[in-house]
């Protein structure tokens, strides 16, 4: 088989394929845009503010010769850790929800007790949660105020995520300049600053993502030696530890090196292996230890309920995919037999699918992908301030904010959007079609399972870096209608 033919088809496939489906992000982002400006408010004003301040930055960093690139993206970090201050000073964010669960689950742990990752309790039918309820566990134990300890860790993980950023995007586009506008994106990218005051467990595991996707650039171009196929596995293994959906990302890398990695097919075969194998091992001790120690009762990839009730409710159309109490109940109904919800879960899914005509399941999954996608702050915002009574919260960017993250967020879609026409740079330059693969995969594993919009933030800042492609691309048009000039 011609490998090059063979890769030129797999990208024209993938970057065609995507070109209507961003293009319904673009349209249902814009939509929605216009749906929450609704009035001018103070979030409003101190979002724009923000936004045009971040640009001012830019144009003055991008502009200088006189500092050197190092403080410049020094001046990006202090800017994106002064916004996400602010955003915690604005709201006293407290555990809720499935984050509460979590919060006293450690709190039981901290005493010794792991009862709740036992039997059918909560964390044992959920065990991707375990290593949250570790981490919170250790913080309560280890300081007096631990919810401030832990939006502290948020804060440095945030702007950690905006050097990583940096990093990959420098490396990706072979271009400095491209990387501090990746920096700047990332400051204020709606969902990287509203959830920093949020107890979820992508904030921690984001970073590790990140510095996976570092590692395998590195060793991908031949930068770094190729044991650093094992530090991307392992990486990308320990953010799999606090959010499960790294395998995706994990698959990507094997897809990548198959089709675009330089390299004899023993040596691709190699780095596949590295990948693979620390990935597993550090998943597995992990797991192994946490499960000798008596702390779980089941390893971290088997919880007491299957996930196959994950894919229920992602099929339920009443409910548009979400969660929702008819499919939530079928654990409790078969007394949480494991086989008995397995089975049941198979039967409900076989008879929609058998019952429901095509022509209501096509409109259906365009709504959920969109809806997924498509939310500027991927409600952080609404979980930030839920359940914060009114003096905990100085400026309600529920009300006005929303729309000028929706903005934000528009912009950065239509350009991704326009990147999938820079050609240049996705045949030439290999590096952007690992992030395409990785939407790909992302888009699909979510089209399956339950929808929420929180879902998408583990990997939201995807289309930050597909942004950058955009932006080269307005830059190739603009130098080439200056030079005909």
């Amino acid at each position: 088989m011609d490998i090059k033919k063979f890769r030129d088809g797999f990208t024209n496939f993938v970057t065609i394929a995507l070109k209507p489906l961003i293009l319904i992000l673009v349209v249902t982002t814009i939509g929605a845009s216009i749906k929450y400006f609704t009035k001018i408010e103070s979030g409003f004003l101190v979002t724009t503010l923000l936004a045009v301040l971040t640009v001012a930055l830019g144009w003055v960093l991008l502009k200088t010769d006189k500092i050197k690139n190092q403080y410049k993206i020094i001046l990006i970090l202090l800017w994106g850790m002064i916004i996400r201050i602010l955003w915690l000073l604005n709201v006293d964010s407290i555990p809720v929800s499935d984050f509460r669960t979590i919060f006293d689950s450690a709190k039981l742990l901290a005493e010794g007790d792991p009862s709740m990752m036992h039997g059918n309790a909560y964390i044992a039918r959920f065990p991707h949660l375990t290593m949250m309820v570790v981490y919170m566990s250790f913080m309560i134990k280890t300081f007096q105020d631990p919810l401030i300890a832990m939006k502290i860790v948020n804060l440095f993980m945030g702007v950690s995520v905006i050097f990583l950023i940096y990093l990959i995007v420098k490396e990706v586009f072979e271009n400095k300049k491209y990387g501090l506008i990746g920096a700047l994106i990332a400051a204020i990218f709606p969902p990287l600053v509203s959830y920093t005051s949020v107890f979820c467990t992508e904030n921690i595991a984001i970073p590790f993502y990140l510095l996976g996707i570092y590692f395998f650039l590195l060793a991908c171009k031949k930068k770094a030696p190729k044991y650093m196929f094992l530090l991307a596995g392992g990486a990308l293994s320990v953010g799999h530890l606090f959010r499960m959906v790294a395998m995706v990302l994990a698959f990507a890398f094997v897809l990548y090196i198959a089709i675009y990695y330089n390299d004899t097919i023993k040596e691709k075969v190699k780095a596949i292996i590295m990948v693979v194998i620390s990935f597993m091992l550090v998943l597995g001790i992990v797991s192994f230890t946490l499960k000798g120690l008596g702390i779980t009762e089941n390893q971290l990839w088997k919880g007491a309920e299957p996930s196959i009730t994950n894919i229920l409710k992602g099929t339920n159309i009443k409910h548009n995919g979400a969660w929702n109490e008819e499919d939530a109940k079928v654990p409790d109904e078969c007394n949480y037999d494991y086989d008995a919800i397995n089975k049941k879960s198979k039967e409900i899914i076989i008879e929609r699918f058998k019952t429901t005509p095509i022509t209501e399941w096509i409109p259906f999954y365009i709504q959920k992908y969109a809806t997924q996608w498509s939310e500027g702050d991927l409600s952080g915002i609404f979980w930030a301030q839920l359940d914060v009574p009114e003096e905990g919260i100085k400026i309600d960017f529920f009300k006005g904010g929303r729309g000028a993250f929706q903005l934000i967020y528009t912009i950065i879609m239509i350009l991704v959007f326009i990147g999938l026409f820079n050609k240049k740079r996705y045949k030439e330059k290999p590096e952007i079609n690992l992030f395409y693969i990785a939407f790909c995969g992302y888009g699909l594993a979510y089209l399956v399972t339950e929808m929420q919009s929180r879902y998408s933030y583990i990997v939201c800042w995807l289309f930050i870096i597909l942004a950058i492609s955009g932006v080269e691309k307005l830059r190739e048009v603009y130098l080439d209608k200056k030079s005909i000039k």
